[in-house]
């Protein structure tokens, strides 16, 4: 659900499943994905049942929905205010790094994913189709930066530069997770980009 305005009753909407993605968060946080039910979570968002699966078909994936909220938004932003000129490959890497100002404010939601994902098979399933979702919007915001790349190529450009940027901050998300994340996740950003830069360049 988008975080754009719109007509009373939208925002309205907005804000219940937005504070239901939280109370989802925080929930989790406190007790573990396997204490919470549903009922916890309507009961902290003060939400009825009915109400709660006209967003969401889990806790699970309102837990996902409330540890991702406004981060894609966030790179999308990040992706648009970037130079013109810039390659559709190199305009995303920026985006992210632009975006690791505010690491501080994710390091405990993303060691906090990070843990459930081990622990629970289905938030990792919601996590994958979220990262999927990300694909999808970050390769529509790529494809006037792809524009310029060989018909034969063009098609699957901006969902290739997409997947392969997205795979490499996971990859480089689990080091800097490993490591302690005790600074900022740039520097293993640039390691990540860097080496699909040289893969890329060794096959040819």
């Amino acid at each position: 659900m988008s975080e754009a305005g719109g007509s009373l009753r939208e925002r309205k909407k907005q804000r219940v499943y937005t504070a239901t993605a939280q109370a989802a968060v925080k929930l989790v946080a406190e007790r573990g994905m396997q204490a919470v039910r549903v009922e916890d979570i309507c009961e902290r968002a003060e939400i009825s049942r009915s109400t709660f699966f006209r967003y969401f078909d889990s806790k699970e994936s309102c837990f996902i929905t409330g540890l991702h909220y406004g981060r894609l938004d966030a790179v999308l932003a990040a992706l648009d205010a970037r130079p013109a000129q810039e390659d559709a490959f190199t305009a995303l890497c920026n985006a992210f790094f632009d975006i690791t100002a505010n690491w501080r404010r994710y390091r405990e939601v993303t060691r906090l994913e990070a843990r459930i994902r081990a622990e629970t098979r289905t938030a990792r399933a919601h996590a994958d189709a979220e990262l999927v979702s990300w694909e999808n919007a970050l390769a529509t915001a790529l494809e006037a930066r792809c524009a310029g790349i060989a018909p034969d190529a063009r098609p699957l450009a901006p969902r290739l530069v997409a997947g392969v940027v997205l795979c490499a901050v996971r990859l480089a998300t689990e080091r800097w997770l490993e490591e302690g994340a005790a600074r900022s996740p740039a520097e293993k950003y640039a390691e990540a980009f860097a080496a699909v830069r040289t893969v890329i360049e060794n096959s040819r």
